[in-house]
């Protein structure tokens, strides 16, 4: 099968950008910058009848300038990857399973992109991705519904989070050897009624943050930030956000003690950039771009 897709370059200057993204308009998937101040996205890439097949769903290797995300066109699952600091893409190959590739997360030390492909019946294989072939080699298994994935690069570890019915699993995987490491059942205060979702690990801080559902006396129900202890099991939410804001984050990338999300309130798209060590919104403005997946870089 040929593959078309038009690649086009836009007329600006790459060497400032730093928080790039993926997005939706109309039938055509974006590729592009995303303003850390306004949230306003500028294209670099188009890809013509292409959509995002798993919003949220993509991976950064900083240290090579590297962006991963899948896109879909007519049932087939393609695996895409972007050289951000040269704007080519460096490889756009089909997926050999008819199954989405959940939990895309790079160790940039050992340059290997991990991932979660479900197997059916809530069994996944965990294991890590050829961006070149889409290949994959299985490290192991873990049950349950998957909730997501959080990768540490300080300590080379890969977490996968299931839920079953009475618990909230953190399964922990050796990024270096594929090893299973174990695994922990997560203590969720009674304020939180899912999650955690989304997890992301904050190399300044060396936290694990994820989204959590919570909820308030009058029944509302939202997002909230969350740091995830996976030696403990302990789940604290930040209280930046509350149930009655009714909160839906779509997606979020970080920069030292920043993160930038964008964020529903009561479904009204808003670009938000938060401090996560002191738990606060730094800026907050109306976002037009439904941006569902975004990362960070800094070495180029």
């Amino acid at each position: 099968m040929k593959l078309l897709f038009l690649v086009i370059l836009s007329l600006i200057s790459f060497a400032s950008a730093n928080l790039y993204g993926v997005w939706q308009n109309g039938n055509t998937a974006n590729f592009g910058q995303i303003s850390t101040t306004a949230g306003q996205a500028t294209y670099s890439l188009l890809f013509p009848n292409f959509t995002n097949s798993l919003p949220g769903n993509s991976a950064m290797n900083d240290l090579t300038s590297i962006f991963t995300f899948q896109l879909s066109n007519n049932g087939i699952n393609f695996l895409v990857t972007i050289n951000v600091a040269k704007n080519n893409v460096n490889y756009f190959v089909p997926l050999p399973t008819t199954e989405l590739v959940y939990g895309l997360r790079y160790d940039s030390d050992v340059n290997s992109l991990k991932c979660v492909i479900s197997e059916g019946n809530n069994t996944w294989l965990v294991g890590e991705i050829d961006p070149a072939s889409g290949s994959y080699d299985v490290y192991g298994s873990v049950e349950g519904a998957f909730l997501g994935v959080g990768l540490s690069t300080w300590n080379h570890t890969y977490y996968v989070v299931t839920a079953n019915v009475n618990d909230v699993t953190v399964t922990t995987f050796d990024t270096r050897s594929g090893e299973n490491l174990g695994s922990i059942n997560l203590v969720l205060p009674s304020v939180v009624t899912s999650g955690p979702y989304d997890l992301l690990y904050v190399p300044s801080l060396d936290v694990l943050i994820g989204t959590v559902i919570i909820t308030d006396s009058n029944g509302n129900s939202g997002q909230d930030y969350a740091l995830i202890d996976p030696e403990t099991g302990a789940v604290k939410p930040l209280g930046i956000f509350t149930a009655a804001q009714q909160v839906n984050v779509v997606s979020h990338a970080a920069h030292q003690t920043t993160l930038y999300a964008a964020v529903n309130f009561n479904a009204v798209l808003n670009f938000v950039s938060l401090d996560i060590q002191n738990a606060k919104i730094i800026s907050q403005t109306a976002e037009s771009t439904f941006v569902i997946s975004m990362g960070y870089f800094n070495n180029y």
